[in-house]
């Protein structure tokens, strides 16, 4: 496309409104010729949408259904979009409907989580805005608007300034796709599913708005219904389940309808009791925030019951609660959470719940509750058989779901597709709970605890959150020809989890973060290996010619690292990855005395900073081509950055050595 003119500008000023999308983008392609401007054009029309939506919810009247009605807007425009492309014709396809759907409704997605108020709506609306014109200045282009509706000086009349204006607008997204490339549309296509990972690693009220790989808390609760009239209920749930004479050899479970008149009604008070609205309403913002309007925490009702616990008996579905494991399946599902409440009616002293990721044993006993993301939460039962219990261990399990209240048609869409699950699951529990042939002996075994098993590694050892995170950055970058954004987004995740968790460390999930520090870590180690022994892989260099060629420098290399893992050695994985700071490692400070901490202060940071360096002056490893030049100092700042911070113990609290001084 030729660079717009002079001449083109005049020619635009005086012409009829087009009278199609065709005529329209033929107009709309002379001032946006350079790739730059048009990709920014995509960012910054985001933006707008995003505060557009968002200052429509906070200005409607309040007896508008604003949301709904927003939503409603949204569909007509999209069906408007696709009647003109499938019916009108007029030069609008289907592919750029498409895209311009990914585009609308993961703007949509976005301002209802973000849910800000009427003044960042606004600068979101005025910035979108106010950016393209800064997009069109850095590129040297003038404005569609200022050559056409928006010039005043052009003695057009009113009608036609306001139909072109709202051609214009109504335009917009379709006609910046259409004069993208094919990569930036790919990329824009992917929209929904980067809102969907985003939505991954933004379920709840305490992580920082979803930023991507900050510290993740702790998201297990726990109380006790102490009041009179709470413990009345629970004897009245208790005695009725005890009257039905259950099995002592088996599990046994009714559900709330199940129930007689007097216990259910028990049961609704109690899944209704202020003392577990409080509790949820301190780990939630039900009040709101300025990024959030709140927390909305509805009953599950038709997951709740009455549950007898069983013996771990081998080969049937009840062997699955004491292996570790995670109750529910839809650990993907974005925004929402389910949370199941387990409330102990006795004073069981045998059975008690490890949460793995959290190092906690919980032993519920009457009135004691413990909640826990049903589909997320890794846990396995124990029995201690040195404490028997002498009587039934009896519990009520609640359900909730936590969903933002301006994303609710998440969290219901979570509540009912859990009911459906967990029906059709205890369906499979009871047929595989007393094996009467070979066939149910094989589905408890091997496809219900097998299964199992596996969900729970995939959690436990990668996260799915992870998993979509590093698709998605990988399919961008390699759609959009990016490998910066790759390399910013995969390469320097663990720097910000050791920052954030190291800073912000109270009620720190342990097993998330050694959990996530580690994969990413991993995954940088094998970057950098790709990097250095690049010449080696492509062929330009043999294994001798390389290792001929640096040798003094792959020693410095490999010496540093050696140093490293030696440091890992001395420490322990757990007091490496700040075990002593969050409380699971029992020890001092300065309880390390070998190698190499008797030899190098920091050892663990300084090794991997020096061998960094040496691998900087590697000719191919700061070329700009195989590897760019910021790529290793960019490692380097960030561990150093780190260390400093565990040398001066910077985080929300008091450092360690002065609590040292203060107890001496």
């Amino acid at each position: 496309m030729n660079m717009v003119n002079d001449a083109n500008i005049t020619a635009l000023r005086g012409i009829p409104l087009p009278t199609d999308y065709s005529d329209m983008l033929q107009e709309f392609l002379p001032f946006h010729s350079n790739a730059n401007n048009v990709n920014n054009h995509i960012f910054t029309s985001a933006i707008g949408i995003v505060g557009l939506f968002s200052l429509l919810h906070k200005v409607l009247p309040a007896k508008v259904p604003k949301r709904a009605l927003v939503c409603a807007l949204t569909v007509l425009y999209s069906i408007g979009l696709v009647y003109e492309a499938v019916v009108v014709g007029g030069g609008l396809t289907v592919s750029t409907v498409l895209a311009t759907w990914a585009v609308v409704w993961s703007c949509l997605v976005m301002a209802n989580k973000l849910d800000m108020n009427v003044y960042l709506s606004a600068l979101f609306l005025i910035a979108g805005y106010g950016l393209q014109d800064v997009a069109h200045f850095v590129a040297g282009e003038p404005t569609f608007q200022g050559a056409t509706w928006g010039n005043v000086d052009a003695g057009m009349s009113v009608d036609y300034i306001l139909r072109m204006f709202m051609m214009h607008v109504y335009y917009l997204v379709p006609l910046v796709l259409d004069a993208a490339s094919a990569n930036t549309r790919a990329v824009v296509c992917l929209m929904p599913f980067m809102v969907f990972v985003y939505g991954n690693m933004s379920i709840d009220s305490f992580n920082w708005f979803g930023i991507p790989h900050v510290v993740v808390k702790d998201r297990m609760m726990k109380g006790n219904l102490g009041k009179e009239e709470e413990r009345k209920d629970l004897e009245t749930i208790r005695a009725w389940a005890i009257a039905q004479n259950p099995a002592r050899g088996k599990t046994t479970h009714w559900w709330v309808n199940d129930l007689g008149k007097e216990a259910k009604d028990a049961f609704a008070r109690v899944e209704n009791c202020d003392t577990i609205k409080e509790i949820f309403d301190t780990r939630f913002f039900n009040n709101g925030t300025t990024f959030s309007s709140g927390y909305s925490v509805d009953i599950v009702r038709g997951m709740n019951e009455v549950y007898i616990s069983g013996p771990n008996r081998k080969g049937t579905s009840d062997e699955v609660f004491f292996t570790e494991h995670i109750d529910g399946p839809y650990g993907f599902f974005p925004f929402a959470s389910l949370y199941r409440c387990i409330l102990g009616l006795d004073m069981n002293t045998e059975v008690s719940t490890i949460f793995t990721n959290l190092n906690k044993k919980e032993t519920v006993q009457t009135g004691d509750f413990v909640a826990f993301d049903f589909h997320r939460e890794p846990h396995l039962i124990s029995s201690n058989p040195l404490t028997p219990n002498k009587d039934f261990r009896i519990v009520l399990k609640l359900h909730y779901a936590v969903y933002p209240k301006s994303l609710a048609v998440f969290g219901h869409a979570l509540h009912w597709i859990t009911v459906k699950y967990n029906e059709a699951f205890r369906a499979l529990f009871l047929f595989t709970l007393t094996p009467t042939s070979g066939w149910s002996s094989f589905v408890g075994e091997y496809l219900v605890n097998g299964f199992t098993k596996i969900w729970n590694f995939v959690h436990t050892k990668v996260g799915l959150e992870n998993i979509f995170y590093l698709c998605a950055i990988s399919v961008v970058g390699y759609v959009s020809g990016c490998r910066t954004f790759f390399l910013l987004g995969s390469n320097y995740v663990h720097y910000f989890r050791y920052i954030t968790t190291y800073y912000f460390r109270e009620g720190a999930n342990y097993g998330h973060f050694k959990r996530d520090a580690l994969l990413y870590k991993v995954f940088t180690v094998i970057c950098l290996a790709y990097f250095a022994l690049k010449p080696i892989l492509s062929g330009e260099m043999t294994i001798f010619q390389f290792t001929s060629l640096y040798m003094p420098k792959l020693v410095l290399i490999a010496f540093g690292y050696f140093v490293c893992v030696s440091a890992t050695a001395a420490l322990g994985v757990d007091g490496t990855y700040f075990g002593i700071e969050l409380g699971h490692v029992k020890a001092d400070y300065q309880f390390i005395k070998s190698f190499p901490y008797n030899v190098f202060p920091h050892p663990m940071i300084l090794s991997q900073v020096f061998s960094l360096s040496v691998m900087f002056t590697l000719p191919h490893m700061h070329d700009g081509i195989n590897v760019p030049i910021w790529y290793l100092p960019l490692h380097s700042f960030l561990y150093l950055t780190h260390c400093a911070q565990e040398i001066y113990d910077y985080h929300a609290g008091t450092p360690w050595y002065k609590l040292k001084n203060k107890d001496e």
